[in-house]
C-alpha cells in the first residue's frame, strides 16, 4: 500500500525541472541579476586567498554552459602563468554550449580547459586532486549535502580550498516559503544550512556576504520566460501549476520587490562565499 510520503515524493519528482526547463532558467537568473559580476568582482579581490600555489589545477563543479566559469577563467590568465581548469558537468547539452563559448579564446587559453561529463555526487572519485574546487550555486538541490561536500574536500590537494557560494536564506529564499504548501520541491539550501554542517563537523572555513540584486522588472508581463524563470528560482516546474497559481507567485515577486528611481524592480539578495581550508 503507498502511503502518504510516497505520494508527495511521487508529485515532487513530477515537479522536478527538466534539464531544459534548469538550463535556461540559470541562464535568466544571470542575465537578471547582479550575482555573476558581484561574485566575479570578489573572486578577483580574493584570488591569492583562493589560488595559494603558483601553477594551480582548478576544478568547476556544474560548470554548465561556462556562463560564469568563462569569465572566471579570463581572471586566471591574468594573475597566473601557469594554470589549468576542469569544468564538470551532467547536462551534455550545456557542455556543448561551453565547448562553443572556448571557441572565442585564444588557442593557449584553449589547451588549458577541459571539459568532461560527469556527475559529481558522495561517492564519485575523479582520480586526482585540484588546488580549487569551486561550487558556485552547484549544492542548492541536494537533499544531502554534506557528503558531497566531503567527497569534494577529499579532491583538494593539501593547502588548497573548496569555495562554495550560495544564497542566504534572504531574497528569493524568503518568497519561495510563502508557497510552501502549493510547491513540493523545497530542498534549496541556503548558506546558513551549509555553515552549520560544516561547523558540526569541524570543517574550517570561512564565510564572506556578497551583496547582490535581482532585476524582476521581467515579471511585470506575463510571458514563457517569466514562467521559466519563476521556475528556476521556486526549483519547480511551475508550469504544471494552475494559471491563477502561476499568477498569485507572479505577483508576489513584483510584491517583493523594490521599485527604484529608474522604474526597475529590484529584490536585493545576499550570496556568501564560504571558502572550505583542506
Amino acid at each position: 500500500m503507498t502511503n502518504k510520503r510516497d505520494n508527495f515524493s511521487n508529485i515532487a519528482s513530477n515537479y522536478s525541472l527538466s534539464e531544459s526547463i534548469y538550463s535556461y532558467g540559470y541562464n535568466l537568473r544571470l542575465k537578471h541579476s547582479s550575482f555573476k559580476h558581484d561574485t566575479l568582482n570578489w573572486i578577483t579581490n580574493n584570488l591569492s586567498e583562493l589560488l595559494t600555489v603558483e601553477k594551480p589545477k582548478i576544478l568547476s563543479l556544474g560548470c554548465g554552459a561556462g556562463i560564469f566559469d568563462s569569465e572566471f577563467i579570463e581572471t586566471i590568465k591574468q594573475e597566473r602563468k601557469e594554470w589549468s581548469f576542469t569544468g564538470l558537468d551532467f547536462s551534455a547539452t550545456d557542455l556543448d554550449h561551453f565547448r562553443k563559448n572556448l571557441t572565442t579564446l585564444d588557442k593557449e587559453t584553449q589547451t588549458r580547459v577541459t571539459l568532461e561529463f560527469n556527475k559529481f555526487d558522495s561517492s564519485t572519485d575523479l582520480g586526482e586532486s585540484y588546488d580549487l574546487i569551486t561550487m558556485i550555486h552547484f549544492l542548492h538541490s541536494f537533499d544531502d549535502v554534506l557528503p558531497i561536500v566531503k567527497n569534494a574536500l577529499q579532491h583538494v590537494s593539501p593547502g588548497g580550498r573548496l569555495l562554495i557560494v550560495q544564497q542566504n536564506k534572504q531574497g528569493i529564499s524568503e518568497l519561495r516559503n510563502q508557497f510552501i504548501k502549493i510547491l513540493p520541491n523545497q530542498k534549496f539550501q541556503c548558506s546558513g544550512h551549509i555553515k552549520k554542517l560544516l561547523q558540526a563537523e569541524k570543517i574550517a572555513f570561512s564565510a564572506h556576504e556578497i551583496e547582490t540584486s535581482f532585476h524582476v522588472s521581467i515579471m511585470r508581463k506575463r510571458s514563457l520566460e517569466t514562467l521559466l524563470l519563476m521556475s528556476f528560482c521556486f526549483v519547480n516546474d511551475l508550469s504544471l501549476l494552475d494559471i491563477h497559481q502561476q499568477e498569485e507567485i507572479r505577483q508576489a515577486f513584483l510584491s517583493f520587490a523594490a521599485e527604484q528611481n529608474d522604474k526597475t524592480d529590484i529584490i536585493c539578495e545576499s550570496m556568501e562565499a564560504i571558502v572550505c581550508h583542506k
